[in-house]
């Protein structure tokens, strides 16, 4: 399983507060971006590795403008990051970082920081060569995104209950 708690730790260090412990981590995209990926995977192998990378930026800014367009801004969920990013729970926050795009995994900036009480409810649903991850906010709203497979789904779900 892959740890994306330690990406965290080492380049996104000076965002944690003194004593702040990054205790799990999830790698996520928009709804629909992995299945979008592999479409566009299939399209690239076709067309070689131009028609690979140019339908893989088609399909994320159909993604991210999709998702822009949904939200009205009003809600956590609404104005939750629509792009590829990582969520990570802390010993007193919850932290949102953006990712470049749906390969890399460093995490690049962060976007959003959230106390951990914004966030009630987690949970996966198992789904083809991935996992829906619905999360539940405070104020009513919820959110569902793609996760990919070998996370620690358990862990972040036990974590954001317990809180």
């Amino acid at each position: 399983m892959a740890d994306w708690s330690k990406l965290v730790r080492k380049h996104q260090s000076d965002v944690l507060e003194p004593g702040e412990e990054v205790l799990a981590t999830l790698l996520f995209g928009p709804h629909g971006s992995i299945k979008r990926q592999a479409v566009a995977g299939g399209v690239g192998s076709v067309l070689g590795t131009a028609g690979m990378v140019a339908a893989q930026r088609s399909a994320d800014a159909r993604s991210v403008a999709q998702a822009v367009a949904e939200r009205d801004g009003a809600t956590i969920a609404g104005s939750f990051w629509a792009g590829f990013g990582l969520i990570s729970i802390t010993t007193g926050r919850i932290l949102v970082f953006s990712r470049p795009d749906a390969v890399t995994k460093r995490p690049a900036n962060l976007v959003a920081a959230y106390g951990r009480e914004a966030v009630v409810g987690a949970s996966t649903v198992k789904k083809f060569m991935k996992r829906d991850l619905t999360l539940e906010f405070v104020d009513g709203s919820s959110l569902v995104l793609d996760a990919g497979m070998a996370q620690p789904f358990d862990t972040f779900e036990k974590l954001v209950t317990a809180t």
